[in-house]
């Protein structure tokens, strides 16, 4: 929903892939690494038909299409094998077309100065801490950004008035989203250290770019409650809804009410800066 209220502020023209299909995420390297990269491969070649960039809101799906691109692209022995598996559909991949997370499209296509001149409510005294995730920053080969010191969601927030809390030590680390499902509690305890950092360090709110990121950091967060007998109460909001708010776009259709982990309290903030 925030996606394409934002995009459409940012005259950012967003087409749907027809019958895309899952990229996988952490389920398919389970049944062997072709599976996955068969399952890219098609969304790569629905692309590659219509002559346009993929863009992502997601970590995983944007770790997956790049990597594959790289694969397609540069090793013909593979590409063909993939192909092979393919060939039911009719399609052959060529590894031609360009992946790109919306974060760093709005950092190139828009800019910072552009984005700044946008901004209707300014976000002035509301401190965030940006949480990248890792799949987005690792391997460097496909990094959006730099892996350890990442600064792209930081740009943007301060573009639209925010405040950045000292979180560098947890920016980049793993919320534990691929091992959920297998070992909750390493996975309950990853996110728990991220939202106890982002607390000490006197966030107003996470922003995420990554909705599996999000779902770990935010719909998990009355369980890690529990199992570490502490309160949290740490918004997690993601990257598109902080951007739209600050664009002055109704909250509603930026589904601030959605969010599991209540945002009122920022909303009432943000409310106060309009004042």
């Amino acid at each position: 929903m925030s996606t394409l209220e934002t995009a459409d502020a940012l005259g950012i023209e967003l087409v749907e892939m027809p019958d895309w299909n899952c990229c996988g995420a952490s389920s398919s390297p389970s049944m062997g690494h072709d599976l996955t990269l068969a399952l890219q491969a098609r969304n790569i070649v629905l692309a590659e038909e219509m002559g346009l960039d993929i863009v992502t809101i997601c970590n995983e799906c944007y770790n997956n299409l790049a990597h594959a691109v790289q694969i397609f692209s540069e090793d013909d022995k593979k590409r063909s094998e993939i192909n092979e598996l393919i060939k039911e559909t009719g399609k052959k991949v060529k590894g031609k077309v360009k992946v790109r997370h919306l974060v760093e499209l709005i950092l190139e296509e828009i800019g910072i100065e552009e984005l700044s001149k946008k901004v209707k409510i300014p976000l002035k005294g509301l401190k965030l801490a940006p949480y990248y995730g890792c799949l987005a920053l690792r391997p460097k080969e496909i990094s959006i950004d730099d892996s350890e010191n990442p600064s792209a969601m930081s740009h943007i927030i301060e573009a639209l008035g925010g405040k950045i809390v000292p979180f560098d030590k947890y920016a980049a680390t793993c919320c534990g989203s691929s091992v959920l499902l297998t070992s909750e509690e390493v996975a309950l305890r990853l996110s728990f250290e991220i939202l106890q950092g982002a607390k000490e360090a006197g966030a107003d709110a996470i922003v995420t770019m990554c909705p599996l990121c999000h779902m770990n950091l935010d719909f998990k967060q009355k369980r890690m409650q529990k199992m570490y007998e502490t309160k949290l109460g740490v918004p997690i909001i993601y990257f598109t809804q902080i951007l739209g708010i600050a664009l002055g776009l109704d909250k509603k259709k930026l589904g601030m009410d959605k969010n599991i982990t209540s945002t009122k309290k920022v909303m009432e903030k943000i409310e106060g800066l309009k004042l």
